[in-house]
C-alpha cells in the first residue's frame, strides 16, 4: 500500500460519480483519510453509498474550508492539467515524484489535492501548494476525469517503493506559509521588488523558496 501517510482532498466536487470512483481508488491503493471541501449537498449525500469503497465514504470529512481540509498536513501537492493556465510555483511530473519526496521524512503527512470537475483548483489554491502535479497526456486531451486522475495519481504513490531519508525535509506548509506571509509584508513596506502588486510579490517569494 502507499507508503506514507497521505490525505486525499477534493475541492468543490459537483459529480457523485467522480466521488466515489475517487473513493474507490484509494481504496484499492490503501488510502483512507478523504476530506472533501464545500461539497454540493445532494451531491455529498448520494455519494455515500459508493460501491466497494463504503468505508473510505463513510469516514470522509465534509469541510467548509481550505485552512480545514489540509490542517496537519505537511506537503500540500496540488493538481493540475496546466491547460491554458501559467504557473510560477514548483511543478512535478507525476513520474517524478518519488525523487521530489525523497527529501522529507517518511512521518510527513501528504495532502494530494485534486479540484472541481469543471474549473480544477483556482490559481489561489495552487499558490498555497508546494508544489504542481502534472500527469503527461497528449497534448489534444490534457484533462483528466476526476476519478481516473486520482487513481494515477495513488498508483504512483503506490509504486515508488521509495525508502525514507534521515536528512529533514523542507519546512511544513504551514511554517512556510507564515513565513511567505512576513516577507510579503516586509517587501510591501520598503517596495522590494520595485514595481510588483502585493499579489505579484508575494507569488515571487513563493516561487523563490520553493525552487529552492
Amino acid at each position: 500500500m502507499v507508503n506514507r501517510p497521505t490525505r486525499v482532498v477534493l475541492v468543490r466536487p459537483r459529480n457523485p460519480v467522480n466521488i466515489g470512483a475517487c473513493a474507490r481508488a484509494m481504496a484499492n491503493f490503501g488510502l483512507s483519510d478523504l476530506v472533501v471541501v464545500d461539497p454540493f449537498e445532494p451531491v455529498w449525500q448520494e455519494t455515500r453509498s459508493a460501491p466497494g469503497a463504503e468505508d473510505v465514504v463513510k469516514n470522509a470529512r465534509a469541510v467548509s474550508t481550505w485552512d480545514e481540509a489540509v490542517l496537519g498536513c505537511d506537503i500540500l501537492l496540488g493538481t493540475s492539467s496546466f491547460h491554458q493556465r501559467p504557473f510560477e510555483q514548483a511543478t512535478i511530473e507525476l513520474p517524478n515524484l518519488g525523487r521530489y519526496l525523497a527529501p522529507f521524512p517518511a512521518s510527513k503527512t501528504i495532502a494530494l489535492i485534486f479540484g472541481s470537475e469543471r474549473s480544477g483548483l483556482s490559481n489561489e489554491e495552487l499558490a498555497r501548494c508546494q508544489a504542481i502535479l502534472h500527469i503527461p497526456t497528449g497534448k489534444q486531451t490534457p484533462s483528466m476525469n476526476l476519478g481516473q486522475a486520482a487513481a494515477v495519481v495513488f498508483y504512483e504513490m503506490r509504486r515508488m517503493g521509495w525508502e525514507p531519508e534521515k536528512n529533514p525535509g523542507p519546512a511544513p506548509a504551514e511554517e512556510l506559509e507564515t513565513l511567505l506571509e512576513s516577507l510579503g509584508a516586509l517587501g510591501n513596506t520598503v517596495n522590494y521588488p520595485t514595481g510588483y502588486t502585493p499579489a505579484a510579490r508575494l507569488g515571487r517569494f513563493r516561487s523563490i523558496f520553493q525552487e529552492a
